[in-house]
This record gives structure tokens, sequence and C-alpha cells, in this order.
């Protein structure tokens, strides 16, 4: 059988060899993608966290943090956000049509496709949760590095507006932004959605989850 980490280190040789040609200085390009590889594995381990304890797939051969987890899937998972910035700022010029035109289906077919050969996660939700959950996953990877910036600027317009409407709906994009780019405030919205209504019923006030489950405990 083909085992995901051959997988993974293939696709990482090839684009070190891809990136290797690009314009930029080492450091600037090792800085780069370092912080999305860097990202991609703490972005990874909290989406996990959620993931799977919440039951929504498994990895058969490396379960949640064991060694083996810690040596092979968090590090896949940095890999994966190299890859997804790197198509998103190359192919996809930045431009948010075209980026998820060219990103998503690229590294939905072949994550999708190689894991049907080795089998290295399981999912235990149907097919259609899989495909839209996939739109938020690439939207997160590759707002990590740029939500300072993008945040930076929409506080510097909300700043010059002379419309309160204005400064109103900007601030709601603000916040937007925040939740949408930041891996945990995203899978952890997920999750609370998920569970809202198994809180009322067991009289959990939502504050009183949202703490606990950023907390993560």
């Amino acid at each position: 059988m083909i085992l995901s980490r051959y997988i993974a280190l293939f696709v990482l040789i090839v684009l070190i060899a891809v990136i290797s040609k690009d314009k930029g200085s080492s450091r600037q390009k090792f800085t780069k993608y370092g912080v999305a590889f860097i990202e991609g594995m703490v972005g990874g381990l909290i989406i996990d966290s959620i993931g799977v304890n919440a039951g929504y797939y498994y990895f058969p051969r490396q379960p949640i943090y064991s060694l083996n987890y810690f040596a092979i899937v968090l590090p896949c998972w940095g890999i994966f956000g190299m890859l997804t910035n790197y198509l998103w700022a190359r192919l996809g010029q930045e431009k948010f049509v075209k980026g998820m035109a060219i990103t998503l289906p690229a590294l939905f077919m072949f994550y999708e496709g190689t894991n049907l050969i080795t089998g290295s996660w399981v999912y235990t939700v149907s097919w259609h949760w899989i495909v839209l959950g996939w739109m938020p996953l690439v939207l997160t990877f590759v707002g990590c590095h740029r939500r300072r910036s993008v945040v930076a600027k929409v506080v510097e317009a909300e700043n010059k507006s002379q419309n309160i409407n204005t400064r109103y709906a900007l601030r709601g994009l603000r916040v937007m932004l925040i939740i949408i780019m930041f891996p945990l405030m995203l899978a952890s919205l997920v999750r609370l959605l998920a569970d809202k209504t198994k809180l009322r019923e067991a009289d959990i006030s939502v504050r009183t989850y949202a703490k606990e489950l950023l907390l993560m405990s």
C-alpha cells in the first residue's frame, strides 16, 4: 500500500524545487513558506482536535495525539499549508475567484483522491458535508498569514470613513475576517453550530460552552 507519508514527502520535494525558482531571496522565501508550514501544523492540530474528537473523521493508523500523529500527520498539515498558499499566490494570483477556481478543485482531487488509495483518514459524515467543508478549509489556510494586513486595511478604511453606517459595516467585516481567517475561531464556530441543539437540551449557555471550547477543555 502506498503510504501518505511518502506522497507528502514527494509533494514537499517538488514544492521546494519549484519555490527555489521563485523571485526573491532565499531568506524571504524561507520566511514566507516556513511560516505557512508552521501555521499549517498549528491549524491542522486545532482542526483535528475538534474534528476528530467530534467524530467527523479519524486516522486509523495514526491516532490523534499519538507519536505517529505528531511525526506524520502534523508535518503533512504543514505541507498542505505551504501547497495551498503557493497555488493561491502563483496560479490564483491572489484573486479570490481565480484562487478558489484553481486551488480548491486541485487540492480536493489530489488529497481526497490519494486518500482513497492510502486510507489515511476515514470520514464518518456524508460526502456533501466533506465537499462543503473544503471551502472554509482552503480559505482558512490562505488567510492565515494575510490576516493582519487585511484586517489592518479594513481598520484604516473604518477610521477614515465619515458615514456611521459604513463604519458599522466595516467593523462587522473586520470581525468576520478575524473569524474566517483564524483556524481556532473557524473550527470552534462550526463545532458550536453543530452542538447548538444539544446545548439547548442540556440547558448550557453558549457563553459557557464557547469559553470551554476555546480553552480546548
